[in-house]
């Protein structure tokens, strides 16, 4: 009984002592038991137990813990309660606060899982599969498409409104609140449908309504490999309800699937589902922009995986359209041939007697050599990093949108010429000097650079489209993210030398003008007559080319230039045709083509714009009128102005300029 304390301010009565008495049955005498763990045992024994093992006497038996018959949950452990000498729970007066339940990945619950739709002619329900952090895509749908009897490997997944495969090793935890569609692959439709029905034919219809739940009971659950039903969970622990996370208790849950990968056949008892798939829509659903905004992430993602793998493992192989002649190249030893010694000095005899003047001349020829090969590496690089890299990708399925050969033109071309070059011309003059020992030679170098208009050819090409690869790679680098990641990716690589993409571009038409001066610094430094006309007729050669170049260039700029003239002047009309067909006939001699070449001159005689501007022109006796007017190469064109922005008409035959007197005025500002 309660002990109550005596009047007068007496101390009440010491509680009883709870005595611990030994639970071990080989123990002779019930003795006073010490506490380890949750079991009493008596100190008599040396090991304070009457087992063998000392490590166990030091921790909890294992035999003192209740089986766990449930498995591990989504949610925090309740903190449980002190255990008593009979292993039941008993109550303590200090409760420890329980902990608050918490979610494994994300505190969004639409993200915890998506939605699995199969685009196949079979009636396939969706599939809520959790986004399961850690673990592939392919490892949370097999048992997916194993219940369902399709193959994994016949199928394509994708993510919603996107047309392009997911791959599995993507983690499955970056789907989470997204539609994936599944679709057979070409030519396994037939298989994967057929598989799809078979499957279907062989389940069991067990679904019991919400109505009978209370006739039949509660089903018990099958769960392989374990001993103990669900019913024997442990205190304290309690496994998830995706009914209630979901947020709709009244949903009755359905029968567990049966062993042997059958599944339950979708007809009308299963109401349940489809109002269960209405409601998952207002968490997974995934709107226009959702939908490119996912499709542009997946493809960053696969393009992020491309590249790192490229970084690790190095560069991918070449493209047969990116070989050229790289396997008789490498074959020959060419390409370590590109490999030059620190200094002339190295390989050429006797280099302290020579004169400061054959010295310099040494150095201008060695640097020819030098920085001829290091040309080389620059282009390997756009060739091997950037251009191959991009064809790999867009075999892959990314930056398809990319027109290689309009961001690098001809590019193949200039490499394969100057590879040629080197076999033919550098290569030869340093073998000779490795060789003998001798000064290097200029006039080794004649029959290379004699025929270098028609060796150079490709850059004439390569010139007038490098301003158009230049906005082209302005506007990519402006409007593609996925480029901007591929560029910035190959700008960081070490072949690059830090060098910039637009950097690499240029590279051609520099080298090109650099050849004239590389040339006359060696002529500057030579005093041999004959080696000195070599020089000389090299030169000439090179310059000669250039000009052709820069001429081609200026002819197509002023074609440039004439389209865009053309585009602000309207059709010419002289006569108004009486009847359609009149018209029909004369349209075909009233379209004006600037772009066309002049009468009685060569192709190349382009024609140019040399001025224009507003005059005014006398019409009738006292009437005058503004016009616009363009002097041309060869006619004089007379338009007026339109009320339409920035647009003429031509309201007199052309002029040909052979044709009109002109006299010089004293004062040119009349």
């Amino acid at each position: 009984p309660p002990c109550v304390g005596r009047a007068g301010g007496t101390p009440p009565c010491p509680p009883e002592e709870t005595v611990l008495r030994c639970q071990n049955p080989d123990c002779s005498g019930e003795r006073r038991a010490a506490k380890v763990g949750a079991v009493g045992w008596c100190q008599h024994s040396p090991a304070r137990c009457h087992s063998a093992g000392s490590i166990l006497a030091r921790h909890m038996s294992t035999r003192s813990c209740p089986p766990r018959t449930s498995p591990a949950s989504d949610m925090e452990e309740e903190e449980e309660g002190p255990v008593d000498s009979r292993g039941e729970r008993r109550s303590s007066a200090l409760k420890l606060p329980k902990k608050k339940a918490r979610r494994r990945h994300t505190d969004d619950p639409s993200k915890e899982c998506f939605t699995l739709k199969f685009d196949l002619s079979v009636d396939i329900e969706a599939e809520i599969v959790p986004a399961v952090k850690k673990k592939s895509l392919g490892e949370v749908l097999l048992p997916v498409f194993e219940r369902k009897a399709i193959e994994l490997g016949k199928v394509d997944i994708y993510l919603d409104q996107s047309h392009t495969p997911l791959s599995l090793q993507f983690e499955a935890y970056r789907f989470g609140g997204h539609y994936l569609r599944v679709k057979a692959k070409p030519g396994d439709e037939l298989k994967v449908e057929q598989a799809a029905r078979d499957a279907r034919s062989a389940s069991l219809p067990i679904l019991h309504p919400a109505s009978t739940t209370a006739l039949l009971g509660p089903t018990p659950e099958l769960v392989l490999g374990r001993r103990e039903g669900t019913d024997s969970l442990a205190p304290g622990r309690r496994r998830k309800n995706m009914t209630e996370f979901l947020g709709d208790a009244s949903i009755p849950s359905p029968e567990p699937a049966l062993p042997g990968g059958v599944s339950l056949p979708a007809n009308g008892t299963d109401t349940w589902k489809n109002r269960a798939a209405s409601r998952f829509s207002g968490f997974f659903g995934s709107g226009t922009s959702t939908g490119s905004f996912g499709r542009e992430t997946e493809k960053l993602e696969q393009l992020a995986s491309r590249l790192h793998a490229y970084g690790t493992f190095g560069l991918p192989k070449l493209p047969p359209q990116l070989r050229f002649d790289r396997d008789s190249w490498e074959e020959d030893g060419d390409e370590a041939g590109l490999a030059l010694e620190d200094s002339w000095q190295q390989i050429i005899r006797g280099a302290e007697a020579l004169s400061r003047r054959q010295c310099h001349q040494q150095e201008a020829i060695w640097e020819l050599l030098h920085t001829e090969a290091t040309y080389i590496r620059k282009l390997k690089v756009i060739t091997d990093l950037f251009l191959c890299c991009l064809l790999n990708l867009q075999e892959s399925g990314l930056l398809c949108e990319v027109d290689a050969e309009r961001l690098f033109g001809n590019i193949g071309e200039i490499i394969r010429l100057h590879r040629e070059l080197w076999r033919s011309v550098m290569a030869p003059v340093l073998a000779k000097a490795r060789r003998t020992g001798a000064l290097l030679d200029p006039i080794d170098f004649l029959d290379g650079f004699k025929m270098f208009g028609s060796r150079f050819k490709p850059y004439v090409r390569y010139c007038m489209e490098e301003e158009g690869c230049m906005e082209y790679m302005r506007a990519l680098l402006r409007d593609s993210e996925l480029f901007r990641a591929y560029v910035t990716w190959a700008e960081k690589h070490e072949q690059c030398s830090r060098l910039k993409l637009s950097d690499m571009l240029v590279k051609p038409h520099q080298r090109l003008t650099k050849y004239p001066l590389l040339l006359k610094s060696v002529l500057k430094k030579t005093d041999d007559p004959r080696a000195r006309d070599a020089i000389t007729t090299m030169i000439s050669s090179v310059e000669h080319f250039i000009n052709h170049v820069n001429s081609r260039m200026r002819q197509r700029q002023e074609r440039q230039r004439l389209a865009a003239i053309l585009d602000r002047i309207d059709a010419y009309e002289v006569v108004e045709g009486s009847t359609d067909e009149v018209d029909k006939l004369l349209k075909e001699f009233l379209r004006l083509d600037l772009t066309a070449p002049i009468p009685g001159t060569s192709p190349e005689d382009t024609r140019q714009l040399l001025l224009e501007g507003s005059l005014r022109m006398r019409e009738g006796k006292d009437s005058k009128m503004d016009v616009y007017c363009f002097l041309f190469t060869d006619l004089f064109l007379i338009t007026k102005p339109l009320k339409k922005a920035e647009r003429t008409k031509v309201i007199r035959q052309p002029l040909l300029v052979d044709k009109v007197v002109c006299r010089e005025l004293r004062d040119a500002g009349e």
